[in-house]
């Protein structure tokens, strides 16, 4: 059984870990600290992808102290020399004599590989300890290594009455100034936010990030009908190259006779037996990209097909105290006749960003 101690120095690496959000991918985000007769004398984050992990930053700070601590550390460690070293081979040479991870790592590089190599050094290793946080943390890494496609999170702001829009297609604002910071730091922690084309026509949405510090994500508009506005930034402002047009290879070749493709990156997505465009063609073509998580923002006919694709790991409905009656539902037909057929939800929580209430919940797979 964990004692009282070895739960905060955890909490403190999972602590350290969430510093980074939004900076490491497609690394997880990983917190470390190393404790001497119950103190801690180092502690370290992985600040962004390509530089030290939290292990070696940890241990250059212990210096010789290392020698016989403990490490508490987020994920397993690394046993793979990538773009640093193997993170099993510091913590063998600094002769730590014991290792804490919340969470293996999935990555079929390392995957059990990391504790079995540093327990064969003669260190003890345990892992488990407050599991359940540390793959909250890491959702994204661990969701796109388990189901070896991105990690999908739909995202929708509706009214208690569950509308995204008045019957006259007003939605601004329906959330509060608080949701909307929220909503810019989710985007702010994806690798690509997903947008239909009654989004882009009734919105013209920037898709930045601009009310919270963090990277710009890619813009992907998936329609297949590529009617834009004459006027439309997603396609004018693009200085970044990261707006992607995913569309059947038709309409693509319609768009690039009415408009130059410049910057634009495209993908030709097959149609489903009804006709309309294959969520998971495009969910193959997002692995392919190389993105490891995406935001679908809606509206709601995206929302609907991703839903019915059956693609969605996490949902986040921002749910305004409103009542507007007749409008656009944030979520269309589901072909749903049962509700043993409805959308359940393993895990679940509610926060609050000013006066809304927000619904963050996964998705049960046996749909049971």
């Amino acid at each position: 059984m964990a004692v009282k101690a070895d739960i905060q120095f955890m909490q403190r690496a999972l602590e350290l870990a969430a510093r980074a959000r939004g900076k490491t991918s497609p690394n997880p985000m990983v917190g470390a600290v190393i404790v001497r007769n119950g103190k801690i004398i180092a502690e370290g984050y992985h600040r962004r992808a390509g530089e030290a992990h939290a292990e070696v930053i940890a241990l250059k700070k212990a210096g010789s102290r290392a020698a016989g601590a403990a490490m508490y550390v987020t994920l397993e460690p690394c046993c793979h020399t990538g773009n640093t070293g193997p993170c099993t081979r510091a913590i063998i040479d600094s002769r730590i004599s014991r290792v804490v991870c919340a969470v293996r790592d999935p990555d079929p590089r390392v995957n059990g590989k990391g504790v079995a190599r540093l327990r064969r050094a003669g260190i003890r290793v345990s892992t488990g300890m407050l599991r359940r946080e540390a793959i909250r943390l890491n959702e994204q890494y661990l969701g796109f290594h388990r189901n070896k496609r991105p990690y999908v999170i739909l995202k929708l702001a509706q009214t208690l009455d569950g509308r995204i829009a008045t019957a006259t297609g007003d939605s601004r604002w329906i959330s509060s100034s608080e949701s909307r910071k929220y909503a810019h730091r989710l985007r702010s922690e994806v690798d690509a936010v997903v947008v239909g084309m009654g989004t882009v026509r009734a919105d013209d949405p920037a898709l930045t990030v601009r009310l919270v510090k963090g990277t710009n994500p890619y813009r992907i508009v998936i329609s297949q009908s590529l009617a834009f506005p004459r006027s439309c930034r997603l396609l004018d402002d693009n200085s970044d190259h990261k707006t992607i047009i995913a569309s059947t290879e038709e309409a693509i070749e319609r768009f690039s006779h009415r408009r130059k493709r410049g910057s634009l990156a495209f993908w030709t997505i097959k149609k489903d037996k009804g006709g309309l465009l294959n969520e998971q063609d495009f969910i193959e073509k997002a692995t392919a990209f190389g993105l490891r998580s995406l935001l679908v923002e809606g509206g709601a006919g995206t929302a609907t097909s991703f839903i019915r694709a059956g693609v969605i790991d996490k949902y986040v409905f921002i749910t305004a105290p409103k009542v507007i009656g007749k409008g656009i539902s944030a979520v269309g037909d589901l072909k749903i006749r049962k509700l043993t057929e409805a959308v359940h939800f393993e895990d679940w929580s509610f926060e609050r960003f000013g006066g809304d209430m927000v619904f963050s919940g996964y998705p049960r797979r046996d749909g049971k």
